[in-house]
C-alpha cells in the first residue's frame, strides 16, 4: 500500500487540473471527418476500441497502427500493433482499412516510423485524428507539429475518468510529463509547449508534496 501522501484526497483537483491540461482532445461531436486515425501503441485495450468507434461513425477511412512496444505485450501478440489490430478487427474494422508499423518504441519513433510506413504504403494523409492514453495526447500532438507541420491533428481521448489517473503512482507520471514537454521541446522533437498560470501552479504545488521524492516508475518514452 502507498503511503507517500497521507491525504491523496486534497491535491486530487490539483492532479486532474494536470491531467485535463495534459489530454489536448476535441469532443467527439467536434471533430471533422479526416484521413484516417493515428493510434498510439500501448496496453490499455480502450485505446483500440476508441479508434474502431471513431471509424465506424465515419470520421476516417484508414488507421494507423504505430507500436512495437515494450513490456506488457499481451501473450500471444508479439507487437502493440497486433494487439490492437485484433481488438479492432473483432469491432468488425476490415483489416483493409489498417495501416500497421511495428518497429517504434516511444512516441517520436511513433510519429516518424508511422508516416513513414504510410508513404511505403502509397497513403499520404494530410489530417489526423491521434488516440492516445489521454494524458499523453497533448505531446503526442506536439510531436506531430514538430515533426510533420503540415498535418493537421487533433487529439481524442476514450471515455476514461481523469479520475483513474490520480492516484500517488499515476500522478508521479504525470508530473515526470511536465519534464517531457520541456526536455523533448529543448530536443527539438516537439514544439514548444506553453504552460498556463493555472496549470504551473498546480504542478508547483504537486512538486511541494511527497510524491515528487519517488520515482516515476514509467520509462521514457
Amino acid at each position: 500500500m502507498e503511503t507517500f501522501i497521507d491525504d491523496i484526497e486534497k491535491i486530487k483537483p490539483l492532479g486532474k487540473i494536470l491531467v485535463d491540461f495534459l489530454t489536448e482532445s476535441t469532443s467527439e461531436n467536434e471533430l471533422s471527418v479526416i484521413d484516417a486515425i493515428f493510434v498510439f501503441g500501448h496496453y490499455d485495450p480502450r485505446i483500440a476500441f476508441h479508434a474502431a468507434h471513431l471509424y465506424k461513425i465515419g470520421k476516417a477511412k484508414k488507421i494507423i497502427l504505430s507500436g512495437k512496444g515494450r513490456d506488457k505485450i499481451p501473450n500471444g501478440f508479439i507487437t502493440e500493433a497486433d494487439f490492437y489490430a485484433s481488438l479492432i478487427k473483432k469491432e468488425g474494422v476490415p483489416q483493409s482499412v489498417l495501416i500497421l508499423e511495428k518497429e517504434s518504441t516511444n512516441t517520436l519513433e511513433n510519429v516518424q516510423f508511422g508516416i513513414k510506413t504510410c508513404d511505403k504504403s502509397r497513403f499520404f494523409p494530410k489530417s489526423l485524428i491521434l488516440c492516445a492514453v489521454p494524458p499523453l495526447l497533448r505531446r503526442s500532438c506536439a510531436t506531430f507539429r514538430k515533426q510533420y507541420p503540415s498535418i493537421i491533428v487533433c487529439g481524442s481521448e476514450p471515455k476514461i475518468s481523469g479520475e483513474e489517473y490520480i492516484t500517488e503512482s499515476r500522478l508521479r507520471r504525470i508530473v515526470a510529463e511536465f519534464d517531457r514537454l520541456k526536455e523533448y521541446a529543448d530536443k527539438g522533437d516537439i514544439i514548444d509547449v506553453q504552460i498556463p498560470e493555472k496549470v504551473a501552479n498546480a504542478l508547483q504545488e504537486i512538486r511541494k508534496t511527497d510524491i515528487c521524492s519517488q520515482p516515476s516508475l514509467s520509462p521514457k518514452n
